[in-house]
């Protein structure tokens, strides 16, 4: 008798050996073992060819999974590999699903049953699950915009919904794109993963800052379907991925900083301050403003150091917020976000009741002055708070040094 306690509850892939040690079926399953136990109930409830399967089951092995696209990628790498005998026999193989990749000059995308398959074409699967295979080509689509037939000279419904490359894409784009779909088929999700951080990384290197982006947002996506079973049924459902994440960010960073400012209800707008300076000369610093859920650059001021002439950041940063604070037609921040540690911390809280925290750029440690005391949180390199505060940061910082490089540029033309 198996012992079926010992089999996780996770999601993941199940494999069912005969005596002889051989495959025989494979499937997938959100809870491993209440599906497999499902298999072990009384006969009555299973049928005649269900019966034959369970008959036969020597050995139980599976494999835990962290997501439904995983499970599905496994699941069928696993019957393409082994063509276990009950999986054609529960159900008709010719019912199987395939995923097809065509060789054209620009590849079309497509669900194909077996014997409508093309030779011609590099195809992936059988699935068994033709529904899952709907949902992961639609959640592909939002990631990495495909053809699924052969496009005319005007948009079509899918370019308005960005799930297409329009009718004059960017070929060489296109094309890589092909080839980060096949990795994402193959299960190469790491490999693709680190590749898509490099290039945004380059983009932003070179000032390519719309490329970055689409990078980090495409990033983003593949990190959301394989950070959660059910998230591949949703994220087609949600289009609006960038903003569920942020929303998520924003929670989590409220839990994280309410203990500390517990008249912190929620967060709708914080304010990012930077200090950027040349030598002597040409002292400025920045704000940049996250509100309702986004970057909102409307909001955004620069502030030319007026009462220092001598490097002193934590006398600025003390300077341009009490500036900001003036204006009382802005509307207030929840909290303000100072690049630094203790030093710039000390120097905004002396002057201002608004919550503050501080990022510091090496450590990334949050720093908090709660009375006299100081508390540092360090959050994990994967937190969304974290990457939330970081690009606003950089953004801060980005914008300070814009503004900066203006004033040389001018003094420079008129001198």
């Amino acid at each position: 008798m198996f012992d079926l306690k010992s089999i996780p509850s996770s999601p993941g892939v199940y494999i069912y050996k005969n005596s002889d040690n051989k495959i025989i079926y494979v499937g997938k399953a959100i809870n491993l073992k209440k599906r497999v136990t499902q298999y072990f109930k009384s006969d009555e409830a299973l049928g005649y060819k269900t019966k034959q399967l369970v008959s036969q089951i020597n050995k139980i092995d599976f494999r835990v999974v962290g997501s439904e696209i995983e499970a599905l990628v496994l699941e069928s790498s696993l019957i393409k590999q082994y063509r276990p005998k009950y999986n054609s026999q529960l159900k008709d193989d010719k019912s199987y699903i395939y995923i097809t990749i065509s060789k054209d000059k620009i590849p079309l995308i497509k669900s194909a049953f077996r014997s409508n398959l093309n030779s011609d074409s590099t195809f992936f699967g059988p699935f068994p699950d033709s529904s899952a295979v709907k949902n992961l080509l639609k959640t592909i689509r939002i990631i990495f915009p495909f053809y699924s037939s052969h496009h005319g000279s005007k948009k079509c419904l899918y370019c308005h919904l960005n799930l297409c490359p329009g009718p004059n894409p960017d070929l060489k784009e296109y094309k890589k794109n092909i080839i980060r779909i096949k990795n994402i088929l193959n299960g190469n999700f790491s490999r693709l993963i680190s590749k898509l951080n490099k290039e945004m990384l380059s983009f932003s290197k070179s000032e390519n800052f719309e490329m970055a982006k689409t990078r980090r947002n495409q990033i983003t996506a593949l990190n959301y379907v394989i950070s959660g079973w059910r998230n591949l049924n949703n994220l087609y459902q949600k289009v609006d991925l960038q903003e569920d994440q942020i929303s998520k960010s924003l929670r989590d960073l409220k839990t994280i900083l309410s203990p500390y400012f517990p008249k912190l209800k929620s967060i709708n707008r914080f304010e990012a301050y930077d200090i950027s300076n040349l030598g002597n000369k040409y002292f400025v610093g920045s704000m940049t403003v996250f509100q309702n859920g986004k970057i909102d650059k409307n909001e955004y001021r620069q502030f030319k150091i007026n009462s220092k002439v001598t490097p002193d950041d934590q006398f600025m940063i003390k300077e341009i917020i009490y500036r900001r604070l003036k204006h009382k037609e802005w509307k207030f921040p929840d909290f303000i976000l100072v690049d630094g540690g203790k030093p710039q911390v000390s120097a905004a809280t002396s002057i201002c009741n608004i919550p503050i925290i501080g990022l510091a750029k090496k450590e990334e440690i949050i720093v908090i002055k709660t009375g006299d005391s100081w508390q540092e949180i360090k959050l994990s390199k994967n937190s969304p708070s974290l990457h939330l505060l970081q690009q606003i940061r950089d953004e801060s910082h980005r914008f300070a040094n814009h503004y900066r490089k203006r004033l040389i540029k001018k003094s420079t033309f008129f001198n």
